[in-house]
């Protein structure tokens, strides 16, 4: 009886939210849409709003920030309110990437969308698709992940070159979201990350998914670390092996 009536005000709840559902997190706002009770639940119930708190506080004005596995677009919207240059957003999902661009309309934020895999070289890869859901935020360019899935085609290409060649302004804060292809992403931004001006990144772990590659949160940690970040990790769901590993140059976050 309780999980039935609870499924039922769920419901009723979010077909009173409306159309949209706005988020709060420190100094930063955004408004999302919510077509989907999927979509509506994920903005609700933000599994890691510490690490949203703690990235909004430690922004600054002149930031060039990007969104590696950027979803739906929550980090971007919300640091768009928070800067004043561009955010560079990546999701190669075709759902959640025009998703992503109706939420920054709806904000009027300065997003540029490249709907393309940051990753250690460049051509194409196979995205497995793990719910068939906009707002899913499990694909994975994990090979092998899990051979009964489906799975699309995307483009990747290495950041350092796509930096190169669209003429983007280079990154001073980074998030990094990509369900265990963290190594690929770092990889394709050696030159990047070594710049002074590289000052954090936000870099989400997936131990199980990196173990299946051969790697490991330490591993990405050593990534970071030679490239001159000093690195604290904060855990974002206990018992599911994903945390949050924060590098900072000196004198960048609190």
């Amino acid at each position: 009886m309780v999980l039935p009536l609870y499924r039922w005000w769920g419901g009723l709840q979010y077909r009173l939210a409306g159309e949209t559902y706005g988020v709060e997190v420190g100094s930063a706002s955004a408004r999302f849409h919510i077509p989907t009770r999927n979509e509506w639940t994920d903005f609700r119930t933000i599994k890691e709003r510490p690490i949203l708190d703690h990235l909004v506080s430690n922004l600054r004005r002149d930031d060039v920030f990007y969104d590696v596995g950027a979803n739906l677009g929550l980090y971007s919207c919300l640091v768009a309110d928070v800067v004043t240059r561009p955010v560079i957003a990546f999701e190669p999902h075709p759902g959640n990437a025009d998703r992503l661009e109706d939420n920054a309309d709806l904000n009027g934020a300065d997003i540029s969308v490249f709907r393309r895999a940051l990753a250690e070289s460049t051509g194409e890869a196979d995205l497995t698709i793990t719910l068939d859901k906009v707002g899913s935020a499990g694909h994975t360019l994990v090979s092998d992940w899990s051979p009964d899935l489906e799975s699309i085609t995307v483009p990747k290409i290495r950041g350092d070159e796509l930096i190169a060649q669209e003429d983007l302004p280079r990154p001073t804060v980074l998030k990094i979201d990509v369900e265990g292809a963290e190594q690929a992403v770092l990889d394709g931004l050696e030159a990047t990350l070594s710049r002074p001006d590289c000052r954090l990144v936000y870099c989400e772990t997936h131990a199980d998914r990196l173990e299946k590659q051969g790697s490991s949160v330490g591993n990405i940690r050593a990534t970071l670390e030679s490239h001159g970040f000093s690195v604290t990790e904060k855990p974002i769901r206990e018992g599911k092996g994903e945390s949050m590993l924060i590098g900072a140059k000196s004198n960048s976050a609190d």
